[in-house]
C-alpha cells in the first residue's frame, strides 16, 4: 500500500506545481533558504534496569532544512533528518524527542543493530499555496492546537511529552491544512490527516476557529481523530502582566478497548498562568485534569498499553496533575530552568532541572537531569506510582544551528 500513497502524494504535488491554469504562474525556484541543526545528547541512568544492559544512551540528530519559494503563491518546505542512537529504543531519549506516527513512508532504517541504530527521515515535506488570503499546506508538517505547556488536551497532533526539554522542532504529521482568515487576528483552520499507518483507523478530520476579542483569544474545535469524536475550546488572556491560558476537551472514544476501562466518554483540561516576576526570573504554573486516567495507581497496568497512551495523545496515567516551571537567567550566557511535575493521586513527582550555557549566537551546551520521586516499580515491572517508576537520569547536550 505504501507505493500507492507515494503516487497519490506526488500527483497532488505535481498538479499544484505544474498547473498553468487559473492564472497560476509557471514555477521556477526564485529563493532558496538553507539551514539546519546538530544536536547531541549523552544520557546516563543512575540506577540499574534489568531490561537494559547499558546505563548510557547516545543520541545525535542532524537536521537539514530547505525552504524554496517559486513565486509569491507557492513554496515548499523540507526537513531531512538523520538520527543516530546507541543503544536504540531506550526511554532516556524521551527527554529530547517525541516521535509521531505517520502515514507516508518517509523513514528508512540505514543501520538497525542491537547496539546502534541510524535512521534517515523527512520530518517536514510539504508544499504551501497562498490563494488570495487562503493558505493551503499539503504534506508532512507541524501542527499545534494546544495552548498550555505540559498537558495540552487540544493538541491531538504529536504533542510534546511534559518532561521534554528539547522543543525546538515539533514532530511532523501527514496532513492537508487549509487556513481561512475570519478578520483581524481571527481564522478558521480545517485539517484532514492520517495520524498512523491506517487510513480507516488513524484518519482525522477537524476544524479549529481562533477568535480574537481584543485582550482575549478564544478557540473552538471539533472533529474525529482515530475514530474518536472530540470537541473542545481554549482561551488565552493577559491580565495586568500575567498570562492566563486554559483548554478543555470532551471525547467520545472510538476504541473498543476503552469500554473495558469504563472510558467510553471522558474529558481533559488544563489551566495555566505565567508571569515575569523580575527581569531575570519567570514563573509558569499549570494544573491539569485527565479524565482518561486511572482512578487509582493499582489500575495503571490497565492503561499503560492503551493506544492513546502509546501514541502520546495522553501523556499521563493518573488524573490530577500540576506542573511548575521556574526560569532564572543567572547571567546573559547562563540560564537555569527548574521543572517540577506532580501527580497528586500517587502521590509522585518528577523533577527536571537544566542549566543552559549559550556558547555563541547559534550554539549552546546543556546539563540536566530527571529525578523521579515516589513508589518504585513492583517486581515484574508493575507501576505503583507514575513518576516513581521513571529512572533517574543525568545528561549533557550540545546544540548548534546553521
Amino acid at each position: 500500500m505504501r507505493p500507492l500513497r507515494w503516487k497519490f502524494c506526488l500527483q497532488a504535488i505535481a498538479c499544484l506545481l505544474f498547473s498553468g491554469a487559473g492564472g497560476v504562474p509557471p514555477l521556477l525556484a526564485q529563493d532558496l533558504q538553507w539551514g539546519g541543526s546538530l544536536r547531541g545528547y549523552q544520557f546516563v541512568r543512575t540506577e540499574e534496569n534489568p531490561l537494559e544492559k547499558r546505563r548510557d544512551t547516545e543520541l545525535w540528530i542532524l537536521r537539514l532544512t530547505l525552504e524554496t519559494a517559486f513565486n509569491p503563491r507557492i513554496k515548499t518546505e523540507s526537513h531531512g533528518v538523520l538520527t543516530l542512537q546507541s543503544p536504540p529504543r531506550t526511554g532516556a531519549s524521551r527527554l529530547a524527542t517525541s516521535p509521531a506516527r505517520t502515514y507516508l513512508s518517509l523513514e528508512r532504517d540505514l543501520i538497525d543493530r542491537s547496539g546502534v541504530s541510524l535512521q534517515g527521515s523527512f520530518d517536514r515535506l510539504n508544499i504551501q499555496g497562498h490563494y488570495d488570503s487562503v493558505r493551503i499546506v499539503l504534506g508532512r508538517q507541524a501542527i499545534s492546537w494546544g495552548v498550555t505547556n505540559f498537558w495540552p488536551s487540544m493538541d491531538l497532533f504529536s504533542p510534546f511529552a511534559p518532561q521534554q526539554v528539547d522543543r525546538d522542532y515539533k514532530a511532523g504529521v501527514d496532513a492537508v491544512r487549509v487556513t481561512i482568515p475570519l478578520g483581524a487576528y481571527s481564522e478558521l483552520e480545517l485539517i484532514g490527516a492520517v495520524l498512523g499507518s491506517s487510513l480507516s483507523r488513524d484518519g482525522a478530520a477537524g476544524a479549529l476557529a481562533r477568535i480574537n476579542l481584543g485582550p482575549v483569544d478564544l478557540g473552538l474545535m471539533g472533529g474525529t481523530f482515530h475514530g474518536d469524536t472530540v470537541a473542545g475550546g481554549f482561551f488565552t488572556a493577559n491580565v495586568m502582566g500575567t498570562g492566563l491560558r486554559g483548554e478543555l476537551t470532551w471525547t467520545r472514544s472510538g476504541d473498543p478497548e476503552d469500554l473495558q476501562r469504563d472510558r467510553k466518554t471522558f474529558s481533559r483540561g488544563s489551566l495555566a498562568f505565567d508571569r515575569q516576576l523580575t527581569r531575570d526570573l519567570s514563573l509558569t504554573v499549570e494544573s491539569s485534569w485527565n479524565g482518561y486516567g486511572a482512578d487509582d495507581a493499582s489500575e495503571y497496568i490497565q492503561f499503560i498499553e492503551a493506544d492513546r497512551i502509546l501514541r502520546g495523545e495522553v501523556n499521563a496515567l493518573g488524573q490530577w496533575f500540576a506542573g511548575i516551571s521556574v526560569v532564572w537567567q543567572l547571567h546573559p550566557l547562563w540560564t537555569f530552568t527548574n521543572v517540577l511535575l506532580v501527580n497528586w493521586q500517587d502521590p509522585s513527582s518528577l523533577w527536571v532541572p537544566s542549566l543552559q550555557w549559550s556558547t555563541s549566537d547559534n550554539s549552546e551546551v546543556l546539563f540536566g537531569a530527571q529525578v523521579g520521586l515516589g513508589r518504585e516499580l513492583q517486581a515484574g515491572g508493575i507501576p505503583r506510582s507514575e513518576y516513581g517508576s521513571v529512572p533517574n537520569t543525568v545528561y549533557a547536550a550540545f546544540k548548534a544551528y546553521f
